[in-house]
């Protein structure tokens, strides 16, 4: 029996998710050794490094805590941000940060909630803990590296060439811009090629997502309004100004799209099939906003209907 638990119990240790490289970092809301509230929305447009660790001054955390300190100008260098987190007290972070001068911030999660959001707990009950991984977050929020395998004594050299690696490839999809950067320009900017199309807006999503003909979405929009997902359909007007919104039809029905209040525009003489990764909304458009919009080439807009606020916009190829 003894053999039976302390098998289950290395089983749940070394379980893990998959490698979350290409998925929207998750959403977390914690307090540091002084008791700082830190929350993702905080590096929204900035790189950002977060690496959980098992325990405060132990062996490999502390060779691992010291690599990071040393390397911590070159990583302040490439305009990035350092989090280190574990399952440890803000009394155990303070007294680990003071001890080996640490020159970034730790991250409390005594009661695991961001250590599971990661899939990087180990263990069970009082002998859980956070499991040695890093997550390298690019200025809109994507996992661009997840190090599910860490060396304490080399790891901040790993992270380091992640970061120049992924700012790199991010500077070439974004000609040096993020995407809310992108609507400042004078026009259009090509994130990447996905498939046979080009996407515009963030990323797309590298996790597997269920596509939803918009036909569909709308005989139930209220059953849709939480979550983000996929939205199929044609495009059939863009914004005439700009080219800062759009609308998207599936047969008899259809749905302004809104870019994120602009944050990226779209080919004026786009059309064709099109996807959309976002969040369906229920929308009360006054007079005044109607008649803007038609001013800008829109038709058929009525006053409370439903709408798609965009992250993304896939354009498949008209070829």
């Amino acid at each position: 029996m003894k053999k039976i638990i302390v098998l289950v119990l290395l089983g749940l240790s070394f379980a893990s998710w998959a490698n979350m490289k290409g998925a929207l970092a998750p959403d977390f809301k914690r307090l540091d050794q002084s008791g700082k509230t830190h929350q993702l929305s905080d590096y929204k447009g900035q790189w950002l490094v977060v690496y959980f660790y098992p325990k405060d001054d132990t062996p490999g955390c502390t060779i691992e805590a010291n690599e990071f300190k040393d390397k911590f100008s070159k990583i302040k260098s490439l305009q990035a941000n350092l989090l280190g987190v574990s399952m440890d007290d803000g009394e155990s972070h303070q007294a680990f940060k003071d001890k080996y001068k640490l020159p970034f911030d730790l991250l409390v999660d005594e009661d695991k909630v961001m250590s599971k959001a990661y899939g990087v707990v180990g263990g069970v009950g009082m002998l859980s803990y956070a499991k040695r991984q890093t997550f390298v977050i690019d200025p809109d929020g994507n996992v661009v590296k997840h190090f599910e395998e860490v060396t304490p004594k080399t790891h901040a050299d790993d992270v380091i060439a992640a970061l120049v690696s992924a700012q790199k490839l991010y500077h070439e999809i974004h000609g040096g811009h993020t995407p809310a950067e992108q609507a400042k320009s004078e026009g259009p900017v090509v994130t990447e090629r996905f498939g046979n199309g080009l996407v515009y807006g963030v990323q797309w999503p590298r996790t597997k997502q269920a596509y939803f003909d918009l036909a569909g979405i709308l005989q139930n929009p209220e059953g849709h309004l939480e979550g983000k997902k996929v939205f199929t359909g044609q495009i059939t007007q863009v914004c005439q100004k700009k080219g800062c919104w759009m609308i998207l039809t599936d047969g008899e029905v259809f749905a302004r799209v809104d870019f994120n209040n602009h944050a990226f525009l779209i080919p004026k003489d786009a059309k064709g099939k099109a996807s959309v990764y976002g969040q369906l909304v229920r929308k009360t458009l006054s007079k005044e906003q109607i008649e803007h919009y038609q001013s800008e080439g829109a038709t058929g807009l009525k006053s409370v209907s439903y709408e798609l606020v965009a992250d993304a916009v896939l354009i498949e190829s008209q070829s």
